[in-house]
């Protein structure tokens, strides 16, 4: 893994903290991943409740992966407007606790979005909803493969309605593998590890890592160089989670400690930098 920036966010200013003076931060009022035509980014927010991903391809088009919490509209417009992101071509929703349809009318409204991805259950309660029917809705289901973005292959690994389950995409980027794991169920993960997944580069884990949201198997199953964690303040993430993934030799990013996390892709290989807010979660 290369690490490409740092960057820090203090006061209501955007800073960069260049490697040969990183004592005289560099002020920058936008990030521009200079992505070519090949190229892909995912950007994992740091919100101060929730889940949201950004998907930047080369051509210009972006897909979110879930809202974020409720009441963080502001800081997700603030970050989007930060990389410059004045349209969304669509949304995924992977599990009904990562997303709310207030902020998802919000995107909707402000952000151009014609196209809602969901499992068949999700899109059949937002069918009868004002300001969504009239979108274009889709329902990927488990073993469902689309081309995303051209060199982009997604695929929904495993998708349930039961309690501690939704849709665990698998998306694959030339060499590179990224998982976003959403499902807890003893179901979903027997079915998961039985599925080949040593390929797997970085996960996104589930269920904001609390108890029993993955295992030490699991994570010897994967063998990811990067696990990223998002935060909800009304859950409390396992204590020993960041043990097992220390051990296991994975770069955890912590979005409530290390901020928003990008990660740009070439075909051959990825550069990941960071941003954060310097009063953020004091």
């Amino acid at each position: 893994m290369n690490v490409l920036f740092a960057f820090m966010l203090l006061f209501t200013n955007w800073y960069y903290i260049p490697k040969d003076s990183p004592a005289v931060p560099v002020k920058v009022e936008s990030i521009d991943l200079k992505l070519k035509s090949d190229e892909l980014a995912f950007t994992f927010f740091s919100l101060s409740d929730g889940e949201a991903s950004l998907l930047h391809h080369g051509n210009d088009e972006k897909v979110l992966i879930n809202t974020g919490g409720p009441g963080t509209e502001e800081e997700l417009k603030k970050l989007l407007e930060l990389y410059g992101v004045n349209r969304i071509s669509a949304i995924i929703l992977t599990d009904e606790e990562l997303y709310n349809l207030a902020s998802l009318k919000w995107l909707i409204q402000n952000f151009g979005v014609k196209e809602i991805i969901a499992i068949d259950s999700a899109v059949s309660e937002l069918k009868g909803e004002n300001g969504i029917s009239d979108l274009n809705l889709h329902a990927w289901n488990q073993n469902f493969k689309q081309q995303l973005f051209p060199g982009l292959h997604a695929e929904v690994l495993y998708a349930g309605n039961e309690s501690g389950e939704g849709m665990d995409i698998s998306f694959t980027f030339a060499r590179h593998r990224v998982l976003f794991m959403n499902s807890t169920s003893p179901k979903s993960k027997d079915f998961l590890m039985g599925k080949k997944l040593s390929n797997v580069n970085i996960v996104k884990l589930p269920a904001f890592g609390r108890h029993d949201s993955i295992s030490e198997e699991m994570i010897k199953h994967l063998d990811p160089q990067i696990a990223i964690l998002f935060y909800k303040p009304s859950l409390k993430h396992d204590s020993d989670l960041f043990g097992l993934l220390n051990d296991a030799w994975v770069d955890v990013y912590y979005t409530r400690k290390h901020g928003t996390v990008t990660i740009k892709f070439t075909d051959i290989n990825y550069e990941l930098f960071t941003i954060f807010q310097g009063e953020e979660f004091k």
